[in-house]
């Protein structure tokens, strides 16, 4: 069994960290609220998220704006029926109606590739709870960004989630 030394691994201020750490903190509760437009002020104006296996990769502000207005719903709205993430983009439908979600990150390993650029990599899990409180989780993922900092802020470049399931496109989302 190989050993990772010390020596291979590049570490980080604890500055840096926080910095990221804060970044996420700020990002994600604007999707988890909604809040799309400010959400995507977080990203490049080029930005992408891609979802692999199997699934799609979304580039530039107003393409990733267009796909999550169709998608996230509205936590007031009835409980979504039973479909999975694929069909509701082939029948052009909310998911996420009737559903609080969470984004909860973990293990976040960062790696700086210049002054300007970081690559962050952390393993990810979605919560669902809806009006009764039932609480329901997407398959679990590795997601791995590159940050890039301009005029002294952090922005997401590119964000890849590779799901652990390769079947998590066909999930069924708040199963009954």
């Amino acid at each position: 069994m190989s050993q990772v030394s010390q020596a291979t691994v590049q570490r980080v201020t604890a500055d840096l960290y926080v910095e990221v750490q804060q970044f996420y903190a700020r990002q994600m509760p604007l999707l988890e609220a909604r809040k799309l437009e400010e959400f995507l002020e977080t990203l490049t104006e080029d930005g992408s998220i891609e979802h692999r296996p199997g699934g799609w990769k979304l580039e530039g502000r107003q393409q990733l704006l267009t796909e999550m207005r169709a998608r996230r719903g509205d936590p007031e709205q009835p409980l979504v029926e039973e479909i999975s993430a694929r069909e509701a983009r082939e029948r052009n439908v909310s998911y996420y109606d009737g559903l609080v979600y969470r984004y909860w990150f973990d293990r976040m390993h960062i790696e700086p590739v210049d002054e300007d650029t970081l690559r962050v990599r952390y393993q990810a899990i979605v919560s669902m709870t809806d009006a009764a409180g039932k609480v329901s989780f997407e398959p679990t993922t590795v997601v791995d960004d590159v940050l890039v900092r301009i005029d002294g802020e952090l922005y997401t470049r590119s964000r890849i989630v590779t799901h652990d399931s390769p079947a998590w496109a066909d999930k069924i989302h708040n199963p009954s």
